[in-house]
C-alpha cells in the first residue's frame, strides 16, 4: 500500500489532490474505486481521440481502392472500436499494480482485463480480415476466383492464437511452451480436423491453379448419386455448390475437384467456339455410285457446281483410256460430303478458322455413320442448340436429292414393285437382279 500520508506532505501535492486523498484515507477500497475509475476514464477520453483519427483516414485509403458501401464502412468502424478498447484495459492493467491498489483486488481484476483485451485484439484482427475480403469482392475476377475459404481460416487461425495466449497467461507460461506440448496431441487434431486440413489444401490448391472458379460449367460422373452437370455458383472452405440445369443444386465437399476427375467448359467458352460432333447413320443399300445425268442434276447446288465439274472432267480423262470394272465414279455418298463440308464453310454460325470436316466412320449393321465435326461462333447453351438443330434438319432434309436415306429400325418401310417405299416420305429406285456396283470397284 502506498503511504498517503506522504503525498500529503509533499509540497509538490496540489491543495485539492490533499484535500482528496486527506478525505479517502478511512476508505482504502474506495481509493481502489477511484484509481480505477479515473484510468478507465482517461483511457476512454483516449480511446475516442484515436477513433475519431484513425476512422477516417482508413476510410480514405478504402476509397482509393474500393468502392465504400455500408458493410464495408461497418467492418472497418468495429475493427477499430475493437482495436481503441484496448487502450482503456491497458491502463486500468498498469494503474493497478500501482502500490495505492490492494495487491488482492490487482490479482482478481488484472488476469479478467488480459483476457478481455485478448478477445479485443482477436476482434481487430478478425474484421481487419473481414474489410480485406469486402475490398478483395470488387476487384477484378474475384467473382471467378473467390477467398471465401481462405478469409475462415486466417480468421480460425486468430481467434487459435488468442486462445493459446490467454491460456499460456492463464498458466503463466510462454505461448512456445504451451505450442511445445501440443506434439503429444497432434495426432488427435489431425483426426479430428482432417477434412478441414483436406478442405484447405484442396481450397489452396484449387485457386492457385485456377481449376474452378465461380460461374463455370462443369461435368463430373459420380458413383454415390447423379451425375452433376451444371454452373458453380459458389465456392466456401468445405463446399462448392453446383446448379444442374434440371434448376437442382448440389453441394459437393471440396476435396471433389482435386480427388475427382471432372471436365470444365470455361476453356471452351472463352475460346469462342463450341464443338459439334455428331454422326447419322447412312443406310448402306442406298450407297451407290452416280450416273452422269444424276451428275448433272447435282450441278443444280452452287456449292457443288465447280466440285463436280472439275471432279468430272478428272475422271473422264482417267476412263479415257479404261473401262470396265476400272473405270471410276462418283459416289452419292462422296458428293454428300463433299457439299456438307461446304455448307458448313460457308455457314456464318460456324468458325471456319477451327477444324472442320466431314467424315465417313466404320461401317456396322447399323449402317455407315456420317459425322459432322465443326465448332459453332455460339457458346451458350440456347443458342447453340439453335445452330446445331438447324445444320442438322438442313442435312437431314436434303440427303433424298443424292439419292440416300437414313437408317432406322421401323416397320413402315416396306417392299412395293420396284421402288422401296417409305410412308414417312421417300422413294428410292431398287434395281433387282442387277449389281449397284457394276460400273466398277474405284471411286472417287
Amino acid at each position: 500500500m502506498m503511504d498517503f500520508s506522504k503525498l500529503i506532505e509533499d509540497e509538490m501535492t496540489p491543495e485539492y489532490a490533499k484535500r482528496i486523498i486527506h478525505d479517502l484515507s478511512p476508505y482504502p477500497y474506495l481509493a481502489d474505486i477511484l484509481v480505477i475509475a479515473s484510468s478507465f476514464a482517461v483511457g476512454a477520453l483516449f480511446s475516442l481521440i484515436l477513433f475519431l483519427l484513425l476512422r477516417p483516414l482508413l476510410n480514405r485509403f478504402y476509397r482509393r481502392h474500393c468502392t465504400m458501401n455500408a458493410e464495408l464502412q461497418t467492418c472497418i468502424s468495429r475493427m477499430i472500436i475493437s482495436f481503441v478498447g484496448c487502450l482503456p484495459l491497458v491502463l486500468i492493467s498498469y494503474s493497478v499494480w500501482c502500490d495505492g491498489i490492494h495487491e488482492w483486488v490487482a490479482v482478481l481484476i488484472i488476469k479478467p482485463l488480459w483476457g478481455i483485451g485478448i478477445a479485443l485484439l482477436a476482434l481487430t484482427g478478425t474484421y481487419a480480415i473481414k474489410s480485406f475480403g469486402l475490398w478483395y469482392k470488387q476487384q477484378r475476377n474475384a467473382e471467378q476466383r473467390p477467398i471465401d475459404g481462405l478469409i475462415e481460416l486466417a480468421i480460425c487461425f486468430v481467434w487459435a492464437a488468442a486462445i493459446i495466449v490467454f491460456i499460456a497467461m492463464l498458466i503463466e507460461k510462454s505461448p512456445v511452451y504451451l505450442l511445445s506440448g501440443l506434439g503429444a496431441i497432434a495426432a488427435v487434431l489431425l483426426l479430428l480436423f482432417q477434412h478441414t486440413i483436406q478442405s484447405f489444401v484442396a481450397s489452396v490448391e484449387i485457386n492457385t491453379d485456377h481449376l474452378v472458379e465461380i460461374g463455370d460449367w462443369i461435368v463430373m460422373e459420380t458413383e454415390d448419386f447423379e451425375d452433376i452437370d451444371g454452373i458453380v455458383t459458389d465456392i466456401s472452405l468445405h463446399t462448392v455448390k453446383v446448379r444442374n440445369w434440371d434448376r437442382t443444386q448440389v453441394c459437393l465437399p471440396i476435396s471433389f475437384m482435386v480427388s475427382k476427375p471432372f471436365v470444365n467448359y470455361t476453356a471452351m467458352e472463352k475460346g469462342g467456339g463450341r464443338r459439334i460432333q455428331k454422326a447419322f447413320l447412312i443406310d448402306q443399300r442406298t450407297i451407290r455410285f452416280l450416273s452422269n445425268e444424276e451428275v448433272e442434276i447435282l450441278k443444280g447446288f452452287d456449292l457443288l457446281k465447280d466440285y463436280l465439274e472439275d471432279r468430272q472432267n478428272k475422271i473422264n480423262e482417267y476412263n479415257s483410256t479404261r473401262s470396265g470394272f476400272n473405270t471410276r465414279h462418283l459416289t452419292n455418298l462422296g458428293v454428300f460430303r463433299i457439299y456438307a463440308q461446304r455448307f458448313l464453310e460457308q455457314n456464318p454460325d460456324i468458325r471456319a478458322d477451327l477444324t472442320l470436316f466431314v467424315r465417313a466412320l466404320s461401317p456396322s449393321d447399323s449402317g455407315v455413320p456420317l459425322e459432322i465435326y465443326c465448332f459453332t461462333r455460339e457458346v451458350q447453351w440456347v443458342p447453340f442448340e439453335r445452330v446445331q438443330s438447324k445444320i442438322m434438319e438442313h442435312l437431314l432434309a436434303v440427303l433424298p436429292s443424292f439419292g440416300l436415306r437414313v437408317f432406322q429400325r421401323s416397320s413402315d418401310i416396306h417392299q412395293e414393285g420396284r421402288y422401296q417405299i417409305d410412308v414417312v416420305g421417300g422413294a428410292f429406285p431398287v434395281e433387282r437382279g442387277k449389281s449397284l456396283a457394276a460400273p466398277g470397284p474405284k471411286q472417287d
